[in-house]
């Protein structure tokens, strides 16, 4: 790609030439009838080569903007948003999101019995996996977190069946790695999802120079919290109520005890998800 470009702006680098080349010739001539024809071509010459110039810079941004997006969601939602610019600019609008955040279980005891080399390509190998299925359900990957991931669904694209993608797309996880255990491709022996759905402020978040596509809110602190959660309770996936109402009956659910969350003062109500 890199030689193509060069390539294309050495073609409109000709033009910049023949411009140059006819301003010349205007200068050579006595005919003023020719000279000013000359000068005209000359203008046209410098009006084309602005606008080709302006089009392989907008090409380019397009592209580079793509190539960074499709690193957080799929093919699909990227061209969506690349359609409508305006969805990434810097600063936030609130909406309603679902956050989805995942970690592997035992991972410290797990890492400590491993090459630090071995455990990158671990969690290298997971992280393929569960953010191709993150994609697949028309979420966004927010972050890595240590051995944990943070996923985002129903932004920056709207979409109303966003919490139950975002379930879906737990159970497919699950899934997914019980195979890959089965093929004998990781030593995971599991992981906890926590889901919830909310208001958030969603956008870029930070400055001109480097900012990142996030989302900030209690629906955040909650998602993280009944992750935690579902170590203490030996549960694959927690939801909360806000997500089981957002799904309207989809998925087999579990009651579990209303707790009360750290940093809140009224119970939760939690519900396990179980596998159809």
């Amino acid at each position: 790609m890199e030689e193509l470009i060069k390539a294309i702006e050495l073609a409109i680098a000709h033009e910049l030439e023949a411009r140059k080349s006819y301003l010349a010739l205007a200068q050579e001539s006595d005919d003023p009838e020719l000279k000013q024809l000359l000068r005209e071509i000359a203008a046209e010459e410098a009006h084309h080569e602005a606008t080709l110039r302006s089009r392989l810079r907008l090409y380019q941004e397009k592209h580079l903007l793509r190539d960074t997006i499709s690193r957080y969601v799929s093919p699909e939602m990227c061209e969506e948003i690349l359609k409508n610019p305006e969805l990434l600019k810097l600063g936030g609008q609130r909406q309603k999101v679902t956050v989805l955040f995942a970690d592997i279980r035992n991972f410290t005891a797990m890492s400590q019995q491993m090459a630090p080399e071995a455990v990158v390509v671990m969690l290298n190998a997971f992280f393929t996996e569960m953010v191709d299925l993150v994609f697949e359900h028309r979420g966004a990957l927010d972050k890595f977190l240590g051995d944990a991931l943070m996923a985002i669904f129903g932004v920056p694209v709207e979409d109303p069946e966003a919490a139950a993608n975002a379930v879906a797309c737990a159970l497919a996880m699950h899934r997914r790695l019980a195979d890959m255990r089965a093929r004998g491709a990781t030593p995971i022996q599991g992981m906890r999802v926590g889901i919830n759905t909310g208001e958030a402020i969603v956008g870029n978040i930070g400055s001109h120079k480097r900012m990142d596509f996030t989302v900030i809110g209690d629906v955040v602190n909650v998602a993280a919290r009944l992750q935690e959660l579902a170590k203490e309770l030996e549960a694959d996936t927690l939801i909360s109520e806000a997500t089981r109402r957002e799904m309207q009956g989809k998925f087999r659910l579990d009651p579990a005890p209303a707790l009360t969350l750290r940093g809140r003062t009224e119970p939760t109500a939690i519900y396990r998800v179980l596998d159809s």
